[in-house]
């Protein structure tokens, strides 16, 4: 009888969650939900034991309290489901991600109510500046500008507790606000042996290079991106001596001597030595890719500035442009998977009709997100799933869809060598 009143009580929460709660299931409902605008929290949990009740109350109140704006969402996705959340699968404990402007930029581990709750007012009122235009978004920064500003930064390999590992966090993330710093980018990777190997060969005949590879393979790696006047000496000042014992000695409210590791001798912290060292470690991290993007002749003609306007609120650098008619032969190749369909005449037709507007855009994970602001081919579709997307607002129909984007990284550069040759991009 317990057991029945428990699963009884668990379903009915469950129901009540769904109220605010959107559910994703699979990976393309996944890459819709990084189109909502402003803050998604995702409770990301294991096929086993379901999504995360303790905290349902918590979260309807936050949405609640932010409802003015519809700022903040709320979503659930089991990680078995979805191949973007693969590295949190066979958790015991609850994670909960926080996605601003399609990137994942922030995660709690386990049903830290305190933890959670600021750490998504910051997010709402950051996101509200942003919208009001009293800050500007990074990622929406120049690429120029990008690699002017962004001149230091660190990764943190939380080798700690989990119980541990949000309050430190959270404590260094503060430290480096208060010095002056501001985050631009940052992601939380598991570094693959090989990669180590890569990013530390000039320390491969040093005696303490295993120890250096499996600390750096054991675990997730956090990578952040910081901007700031004179970066690279504050920084280094901050972060302190290399060796935890100097650290400690020397300058023992640095960084490296507050946030020791007992037990593990190399240093938790890193930082690039110069601003040279630090472009070539960000291109390391957060590697820039191009894709191709082209608005179609009708929608060029009617909707041409829109577009443009959604391409550069998104993040995207027009690394070139043109505005062009294709031939009937650049239509084919671009649409040479539908040759032989009933459609593809009428395709070609269209595409030829007048001059489109063709792009090279570029940005991390570039032709994803240019996929995913394209919006499903159809463009009802795209009005129920993605009400924000290109397609869904300014399409006609599904030939007549606005927008086409290369599908790999490699039509990309088939389809970027054939409108603009072989140019330098990089």
């Amino acid at each position: 009888m317990k057991r029945l009143l428990f699963s009884c009580l668990l379903k009915m929460l469950k129901c009540q969650s769904i109220l605010f709660q959107a559910t994703i299931t699979n990976q393309n409902e996944w890459d819709e939900m990084l189109l909502t605008k402003g803050v998604v929290v995702v409770d990301v949990y294991q096929a086993w034991c379901g999504p995360c009740i303790a905290v349902v109350n918590l979260f309807r109140k936050l949405k609640n309290e932010f409802s003015e704006d519809d700022v903040l969402h709320f979503a659930v996705a089991e990680a078995n489901s979805i191949e973007t959340l693969q590295p949190l699968r066979n958790r015991c404990e609850p994670v909960f991600l926080f996605c601003v402007n399609g990137k994942i930029i922030a995660m709690v581990r386990g049903a830290n109510a305190p933890l959670i709750s600021k750490k998504i007012t910051e997010l709402v009122q950051e996101e509200r500046e942003i919208v009001a235009g009293q800050k500007e978004r990074p990622e929406v920064c120049s690429q120029k500008k990008r690699y002017l500003n962004i001149n230091e930064y660190f990764y943190y390999n939380l080798m700690v507790s989990l119980k541990a590992r949000d309050s430190v966090f959270y404590s260094i993330i503060q430290r480096i606000k208060d010095d002056g710093f501001e985050i631009a980018m940052q992601k939380e990777i598991n570094l693959s042996e090989e990669q180590a190997r890569e990013f530390y060969k000039e320390h491969e005949n040093e005696d303490y290079f295993p120890f250096l590879l499996e600390q750096m393979t054991n675990g997730p790696t956090l990578v952040l991106a910081l901007t700031r006047e004179n970066a690279v000496a504050h920084w280094r000042n901050l972060l302190g001596p290399k060796t935890i014992e100097e650290a400690k000695k020397e300058n023992p409210n640095s960084l490296r001597a507050q946030y020791a590791v007992d037990n593990i001798p190399i240093n938790q912290l890193h930082g690039s030595s110069s601003p040279n060292d630090a472009q070539k470690e960000l291109e390391f991290f957060f590697p820039q890719e191009h894709t191709l993007a082209l608005i179609k002749p009708d929608a060029a003609k009617k909707h041409k500035d829109d577009i443009m306007q959604k391409v550069k609120d998104a993040g995207f650098t027009i690394s070139k442009i043109k505005e062009e008619a294709l031939t009937r032969e650049m239509a084919t190749k671009f649409y040479k998977d539908h040759e032989g369909k009933p459609f593809f005449e009428e395709l070609v037709a269209l595409m030829t009709e007048g001059p489109s507007v063709v792009m090279v855009l570029t940005k991390e994970n570039a032709v994803q997100e240019w996929r995913q602001l394209m919006g499903p081919t159809d463009p009802e579709v795209a009005k129920e799933s993605s009400p924000e997307s290109i397609r869904a607002q300014f399409a006609q129909d599904i030939l007549s869809n606005a927008v086409h984007g290369s599908s790999t990284r490699e039509h990309a550069l088939e389809s970027i060598e054939c409108i603009f040759g072989e140019i330098d991009i990089d």
